[in-house]
This record gives C-alpha cells, structure tokens and sequence, in this order.
C-alpha cells in the first residue's frame, strides 16, 4: 500500500490473456526497491491504523477483534477519490473497480484434470523441490499454530499431528491433479488461534465460508492488503512470545533462530526461513565438531566452561596442567576454589581458637 506504483515489482506476472482478450490480472504481490524512503502513503497509515485496533480489542479479550479491524478498514478503502482508495484512477483502479461492482462472480471450471505432464525428469525435479519446500512450510506453520494454542508437551510434539501432516499432504496432492497451487495451511489461520479457535470445528467453518467466497469472489477480493496486513502483524507479534524459549545463551542457537525469523519476511517465504536458519546452524555444529577432533572444545560444553583447557584468539591451546602448577594458576584466574579456600581458613581459625582459649584458661586454674 505505501509503495509507489513506479518502485513495484509484481510477484506474480500478468496473465497470457491480457495480450490476446485484453483481459488482466493485476496482482496485488509485489516487492518494493525504496530505500531510505519515508511513511507518507495514507494506505500505511490506515494499515497502521487498523492495526491499533485490532491490538486493542484482543488486549479487551474480544473474538471480533480481527472482524472488527479488517472490516472498517475495508470499508474506507473502498470509496473512490480518497487518498487511501483501493480504487484509484488508474488502469488497476478502474479494472479492480469493475470487477467489484459484478459483487457475484462464477467462473468456467474448464482446468480441472488438464495439467499432467509426460516429462518425467522435469516432474521429478518438481517433486523433489515441493517436497521439501512444503514439508518445511508446513512443520514450520503447524508448529507456529500449535504452539500459540500452547497444546506442545515437552518433546515438541502436539496432539494428532500425524493427521494435520497427512491431510496437508492430501490436500497438496489433489490440488495438483485439479490444476491448482499446492492447497496447504497458512500462517494467517494464527488470527483464528487469537480469536479462540481450539478444535477442528472452527477449520470446518472456515471451509463453509471459503465456498461461500467461491460465489462472492470481487468482493473478497477486493479487500485491500493494508486492511489485512495489520492483522498479520499482530498475529506475528503474538506468536513471537516463542522466541523466549530460544536459548540465546548458546550462539549457535540464537545465531540460527534469528536467521530463520529474519529471512522470512525478507523472502516472503516461511520454508526459505527455516532453511536458511537450518543451514546455518548445521554449518555453525558442523565446524564445532570439527575443531573437536584437534582438540579445540566445542563452546558451552562441560571441557570449555569449567575444565582446565582453554582456547584463546590468536593463541595456542593451553594445558593448565603441565609446568609450573598451571592447574593453580588457572583456579586463581578463574576463580575456582575461592568457597574452599575461604573454608579452609576457617578451619584454621577454628583450630587456633581453642588453643588460645587453653592459654587463657591456665592462669585460672593455677
């Protein structure tokens, strides 16, 4: 919404039509190449603005929150002439403005069971690439879900998972026989999970109104994304609470679980994200193994934190334990045996005690 026209790149390219019936498709996802830009857009602000409403009806506890926010934002997008209208005087405007105004929309199903291919290196490729790409998408979704449900035991499983994978992998296998995108969970079912959702009820009628939307097609789609994206932002903030179980003590951990929140808005992608965070993380133990043959200690074990070998940058392995009393000078340093110390002191106070009173009691008794 705050991007100007002139800095977007479409995600999603026009459609062959647009060249033959001059019919087009105008996608609304693109990515913006402004730097260093300022927020002067009105769709920003009203994007920021619903936000802020949505954060304040879940703060009061209310299931409408998500309703409530989207809607008014909707709402004051659509008239045309504003500064935030979702119908501008454009070519896009124009054609998104018509398509509203049909409000009931049923299109031919003429693709079903028409996108088979006999190139079966090319299908391999595909399968191997969604596999993967899917397989990570949804663990990281389900998992995101489930544990803003707080419905994860101690090993990081959660109930009937066995069920959600296989009716993810279904889905996406059917969709591809009917021509469509892989049919998988999305991030955006966390705003239901806000709201209250709990059991597989609510997935039942969400799916009542997604067919209901199949006939109500201009108006779903003419809700602008600034009306929607607050509402995302929310959800992301709420489900971000996880990331104190992060252990930021241990680097490789911290390192990794960054990468992986930071990639995925920058990539647009969830599997990307956790890809990146994966990868970086097997690298980051992969080289602390390694270094563990040599006899380097791989950071935070038991060996670096309170054993007697220590590794310095720029210098060499050292051995407490070889001349000089090095094991005392190393306890010194570090601190060890103070608590002893101090006890044994103690201890000879103790026993420096009674003789003095031994002393002092002699004289009396003479």
């Amino acid at each position: 919404g705050g991007c100007p026209e002139d800095r977007r790149t479409p995600i999603v390219a026009y459609d062959d039509a647009c060249a033959n019936d001059g019919i087009c498709v105008f996608s609304d996802a693109y990515t913006c190449d402004v730097l260093g830009g300022i927020m002067q857009s009105g769709t920003t602000w009203i994007g920021i603005l619903g936000m802020i409403i949505i954060a304040i009806f879940l703060a009061y506890k209310s299931h409408l929150a998500f309703v409530f926010g989207i809607g008014l934002v909707t709402i004051i997008s659509w008239p045309r002439g504003t500064a935030v209208t979702y119908f501008p005087d454009t070519l896009a405007g124009d054609a998104r403005f018509d398509y509203f105004k049909q409000v009931v929309d049923i299109q031919p199903v003429n693709m079903l069971l028409a996108q088979f291919t006999s190139d079966l290196a090319g299908a391999g490729l595909a399968l191997f690439t969604m596999l993967y790409v899917d397989f990570l998408d949804t663990s990281g979704t389900l998992l995101g879900l489930a544990n803003a449900m707080g419905v994860i035991d101690e090993e990081g499983n959660f109930p009937k998972s066995r069920w959600a994978f296989s009716a993810d992998a279904l889905a996406t296998m059917f969709g591809s026989i009917f021509g469509l995108s892989p049919v998988t969970s999305y991030i955006e079912s966390g705003s239901g999970v806000e709201a209250g959702a709990k059991t597989g009820l609510t997935a039942v009628i969400c799916s009542f109104f997604f067919f209901i939307s199949i006939f109500f097609a201009p108006i779903i789609a003419s809700i602008p994304p600034w009306a929607t994206g607050g509402a995302l932002v929310v959800v992301g903030a709420m489900m971000g609470r996880s990331l104190a179980k992060l252990d930021w003590n241990n680097v490789s951990h911290a390192v990794s679980g960054f990468v992986t929140v930071i990639l995925m808005p920058l990539t647009y992608s969830i599997a990307y994200g956790l890809i990146g965070g994966i990868f970086v993380y097997l690298v980051m133990e992969g080289t602390f193994h390694l270094l563990s043959f040599v006899g380097i200690p791989k950071p935070g074990s038991k060996k670096d934190d309170k054993g007697p070998a220590r590794m310095a940058i720029g210098k060499s392995i050292i051995n407490p334990q070889g001349d000089g009393g090095g094991l005392g000078e190393y306890a010194a340093e570090e601190g060890v045996g103070n608590d002893a110390g101090e006890n044994a002191d103690d201890g000879e106070d103790d026993k420096e005690a009674p003789m003095a009173d031994e002393e002092e009691a002699t004289p009396d008794d003479k």
